[in-house]
């Protein structure tokens, strides 16, 4: 039995349709024997009615012949004549169709006997009728009665031989009809058992085979990818069983490599989440740290502390500041990771035209590199413009990728870190804004010294500390000798020069830690922290004597020389709030004006 199961089904179809066709030959066969026996029977049927009908003639001729001779009436010469004229044509034909010699001498003797008794009876009767001698001799009806009782011998015997023949074929034709019905029959069942047989197996392989392989789809499309079709052999269906099973093996790697990818993509995905949440908390925290600032000195030390943490996933860093003077070179604030910036970055070129850097080192064209970066780890580096409302306030240095091939993978980091130098940039013009803001509501704006509220704030929170740290303080008040006759013979601008050199003069000649203030008008404040009544005291003389010797270029270029009054109070002992030290401070400069001007007063003297 073949394997394959086109050639089962070939041979399934040829078997029956061979038996079929076999059965049909045979019974074909069968069809011509019964058909050449029908026409042998036919023939037969015919050689008997044509015995029968040359005895007929016979007969005919014979009474005919009687009747005349007996009647004279020429009316019966007509069967006589009529029988005489086809008698031969009826014994031809009886030669034609008899088989077998006997029967062929049996026509031979009929018809020497029709002869015979046509010459010797036949005619001789009618003669003699016609003679008027009717009466027939003896020995010439004797003569006629044999003739015509052997002639019915000889025609009878061949009858009865044909009749035999009759019965022998008709038997065989029974038989040709039964054996092509046995035939039939006998094809037909072989044909359907052969059917049966060659057809049953396929159908069952193949109701198996669709079933399981049916089955096992279905499981499949429910989620079940470990299903496998059991069908062993080699025919169609096994290789279509390996085939669906070699698929549903790749289907279920294709599937496990496709969670194995989505739960590592969801790990990443995950990863990324909490980098971005964790740099979008650190940004945060460091806008919120930088809107807390009251100073720049403050933002850059935030800055200094937390810009590392918002830029934790490059490989370094590097933040340079500018000064708020235009001179003012820049300086780093904080360095973190692989950077090296050592050099000036005066020399970045994003500080020229505020367009942000991005260069992947090395490069070919090294001129559109930023001097500092010439010296700098391959890979991807970013130079970033702090953009301020009118200048740049410095620049960012960030070293993203370390090597060429991962520069193309950082795309939003060098987003974000733009946003965050932007960022960066806001909080710091805020800051500056806010300083000027507060400088300006705290400064003179002709002397430039800090004014009467900073005077106020300033002083008591000095005084609170000098509470807590138990030490002293001074205050000392001066106003210009005969500053209104001065500011009226020389002009407003020279009283306004006046104010500004004395205020300089007296800002190179206190302390550091000194603080002065334009009280009002021509009158100056200068607290001094830690500084007792003997070294106040000390110190006011000093500044009265350098007053004393400054010159003032009037219009006409004749110098005009000023003095001052001082009055001088301590803590604790002439108070320990800003309004008592202030008005101690006050009494004394007006007795100083009331004693002759130019010289200091400390208060209760």
């Amino acid at each position: 039995m073949p394997h394959s199961l086109n050639a089962r089904m070939i041979v399934a179809a040829i078997v029956p349709f061979m038996i079929m066709l076999t059965g049909c030959l045979a019974l074909y066969q069968a069809s011509q024997v019964e058909q050449r026996t029908a026409r042998s029977v036919a023939q037969t049927l015919g050689v008997i009615a044509d015995a029968n009908h040359l005895m007929r003639l016979f007969m005919d001729a014979e009474t005919a012949q009687r009747g005349y001779a007996i009647t004279q009436n020429g009316d019966y010469l007509a069967p006589y004549q009529r029988a005489l004229s086809m008698f031969p044509r009826t014994l031809s034909t009886l030669r034609d169709s008899a088989r077998g010699k006997a029967q062929q001498q049996r026509l031979e003797r009929a018809n020497r006997l029709f002869r015979q008794w046509v010459k010797n009876v036949a005619n001789v009767r009618i003669v003699e009728a016609q003679g008027k001698g009717s009466v027939l001799h003896g020995a010439a009806a004797l003569s006629s009665k044999r003739l015509v009782d052997e002639f019915r011998t000889v025609m009878g015997e061949f009858i009865d031989t044909e009749q035999a023949a009759l019965h022998a074929r008709q038997a065989d034709s029974q038989d040709a009809a039964k054996r092509a019905q046995r035939i039939m029959i006998g094809s037909s069942v072989l044909a359907l058992v052969s059917a049966l047989v060659t057809w049953w197996p396929l159908f069952r392989r193949t109701r198996r085979a669709i079933s399981e392989i049916t089955q096992r789809s279905q499981r499949m499309v429910a989620g079940d990818l470990s299903q496998r079709v059991a069908l062993r052999g080699r025919d169609e269906f096994a290789w279509m069983a390996h085939a669906f099973n070699a698929m549903a093996a790749r289907l279920e790697t294709l599937v496990a490599t496709e969670k194995r990818t989505n739960r590592e993509l969801a790990e990443r995905v995950n990863v990324l989440v909490r980098e971005r949440t964790r740099d979008m908390r650190a940004r945060h925290a460091l806008i919120e740290a930088l809107h807390a600032c009251r100073s720049t000195q403050e933002a850059q030390s935030v800055l200094h502390d937390q810009l590392p943490t918002v830029f934790a996933n490059t490989l370094g860093g590097t933040l340079w500041c500018l000064g708020t003077a235009p001179s003012d070179a820049p300086h780093r604030i904080c360095q973190w990771g692989q950077a090296q910036d050592d050099g000036h970055q005066g020399e970045c070129l994003t500080l020229r035209d505020g367009w942000m850097r991005d260069v992947t080192l090395p490069v070919a064209n090294a001129a559109h590199v930023c001097p500092h970066l010439r010296d700098a780890s391959p890979g991807r580096h970013l130079c970033i413009a702090l953009k301020g409302t009118e200048e740049p306030l410095g620049v960012l240095h960030l070293h993203l990728a370390r090597s060429p091939d991962q520069a193309d993978n950082d795309a939003s980091q060098a987003q974000s870190a733009q946003g965050v130098a932007e960022d960066i940039a806001l909080s710091l013009s805020n800051v500056r804004l806010r300083e000027q803001l507060e400088e300006a509501s705290i400064r003179d704006a002709l002397t430039g010294l800090y004014n009467r509220r900073f005077l106020d704030e300033t002083l008591t929170r000095e005084l609170a500390r000098a509470e807590r740290q138990p030490g002293p303080l001074s205050v000392l008040m001066l106003d210009i000798d005969h500053f209104k006759p001065i500011n009226d013979e020389h002009g407003h601008a020279f009283g306004d020069k006046a104010l500004i050199e004395v205020a300089e003069l007296l800002g190179d000649n206190v302390r550091r830690g000194d603080i002065i203030c334009r009280y009002g008008g021509e009158e100056f404040v200068i607290i001094m922290p830690g500084a007792g009544l003997a070294a106040a005291q000390q110190r006011g003389e000093h500044l009265r004597q350098q007053v004393a010797t400054l010159d003032i270029a009037a219009g006409n270029g004749k110098p005009i020389h000023v003095t001052v009054s001082l009055g001088l109070a301590c803590y604790p002992q002439h108070g320990e709030h800003t309004d008592s030290l202030l008005h101690h401070a006050d009494m004394a400069l007006y007795e100083a004006k009331q004693r002759g001007r130019n010289r200091l007063i400390v208060a209760g003297d």
